[in-house]
């Protein structure tokens, strides 16, 4: 998949789906930095993700402080071609203009190549689990 670079960052599009409603995300920071993958609530809200009773909230530390979060399980998510079934998001807000981070537990886990000079990502293993 094409990734994009605007001088600072390397950002990639997903689509998420919960509960049989899927949207697409676009300007995903592929952030190396960040162990879990996380999407802003107001984006994730439009298909029907909201906080409920019972859902745990944890605190994520990084360069700019600390911000609670909360994890769904998504139904599915895809990066290109490749997807993930049932996997758990972390929801939690992010500096204004960012809509989510593409984490380490999706890169590191499903083994995901970024090749800069490209400018693509791509897995090194089969396109769904």
């Amino acid at each position: 998949m094409q990734l994009s670079y605007d001088g600072q960052l390397l950002t990639t599009s997903l689509i998420i789906t919960y509960r049989g409603e899927s949207i697409r995300i676009d300007d995903v920071i592929v952030d190396t930095g960040s162990s879990h993958t996380v999407i802003c609530p107001d984006i994730l809200e439009t298909i029907g993700v909201t906080y409920e009773n019972g859902d745990e909230i944890y605190e994520a530390y990084g360069i700019g402080g600390s911000v609670p979060f909360y994890t769904k399980v998504m139904d599915e998510i895809k990066i290109d071609t490749f997807s993930i079934q049932d996997f758990e998001l972390d929801v939690g807000m992010l500096p204004k203009g960012h809509n989510g981070l593409l984490g380490l537990d999706v890169l590191k886990q499903y083994r995901f190549i970024i090749d800069i000079d490209k400018l693509e990502l791509y897995p090194s293993s089969p396109s769904t689990l």
